[in-house]
């Protein structure tokens, strides 16, 4: 089952961590937090359309030079920018990036993101089909030796961390799959994170200014997701992260987050049923 697959049946599911702080819609107060960070990652359910409205309001009042998209693959940034410089519509660009074949949620949902902040440099954080050949075959040390040594993928992960990414990946596969199957995709988790992170830190060179992040809300996370491996290329950096719930989440204390805000939660199918079709599992 490729990447867009597993999307496609746990879009929402329940691979959302407990959270580091109350959940709250406090939308002034999650600006006021981060206060002049450089670097803010903003989360999200990706079939929440609350999320990606919040996200765009919050693109709106930060006004970040730079965005770093999960969602884009690498190969299309020359020319997004291009486009956006252009002043190409919406269809345009969605075109330009063949979103429609993408497997992502709705357009519509991403677009008012970008609109937000129409003068920052866009970063594109997905792979090309070569480099995740690479990934799946190597693990993240597939990305190069210079990514490899700039996020040192050549490192072991904590236990801690590695029990807990493990862990996650069975609950993102709804218990399908075997645990001893999971270690590589652990690896290839730790690509995914590195890949957004080093386009969160592009966004920021490029646009020579306060950068933002648009990811799901596992590669938001402060222990394990963007942000840690971003802090291991920029040790003095600035660093904030708003995760984003749904009513009923589970909430624990951690340093999971640096905010949490929570909209209501949109009716959805069983993801887990969606995967076991997918999967021909009864």
């Amino acid at each position: 089952m490729d990447r867009r697959s597993i999307l496609a049946g746990i879009a929402a599911s329940a691979v959302i961590p407990a959270c580091a702080r109350a959940q709250t819609d406090d939308f002034a107060g999650a600006l006021s937090a981060a206060g002049d960070a450089q670097f803010i990652a903003i989360g999200e359910r990706h079939d929440n359309p609350e999320h990606h409205k919040t996200q765009a309001r919050l693109v709106a009042a930060l006004q970040p030079s730079g965005l770093a998209f999960e969602m884009i693959p690498d190969v299309y940034e020359e020319e997004f920018n291009s486009l956006r410089r252009a002043g190409a519509s919406r269809e345009a660009l969605a075109e330009a990036i063949s979103w429609a074949e993408s497997g992502w949620p709705d357009w519509s949902l991403y677009a008012p993101i970008l609109e937000a902040a129409p003068d920052a440099y866009v970063a594109c954080g997905g792979l090309s089909r070569d480099t995740l050949g690479a990934v799946y075959k190597a693990g993240a040390p597939g990305l190069g030796d210079e990514m490899t040594q700039r996020y040192a993928l050549d490192q072991p992960l904590p236990e801690a961390v590695q029990a807990d990414m493990l862990n996650t990946q069975y609950e993102a596969h709804c218990g399908l799959l075997e645990r001893s199957r999971l270690g590589s995709m652990v690896s290839v988790q730790r690509a995914w994170d590195a890949a957004y992170a080093e386009a969160w830190r592009r966004a920021a060179l490029r646009g020579a200014g306060r950068s933002v992040l648009i990811c799901g809300n596992a590669h938001a996370r402060l222990d394990q997701g963007a942000p840690r491996y971003l802090k291991t290329a920029l040790p003095d950096a600035s660093v904030f992260s708003i995760g984003q719930t749904e009513t009923g989440d589970p909430v624990s204390d951690g340093g999971v987050f640096s905010f949490v805000l929570t909209a209501t939660r949109p009716q959805r199918d069983d993801p887990c049923e969606k995967m076991r079709a997918s999967m021909n599992r009864d």
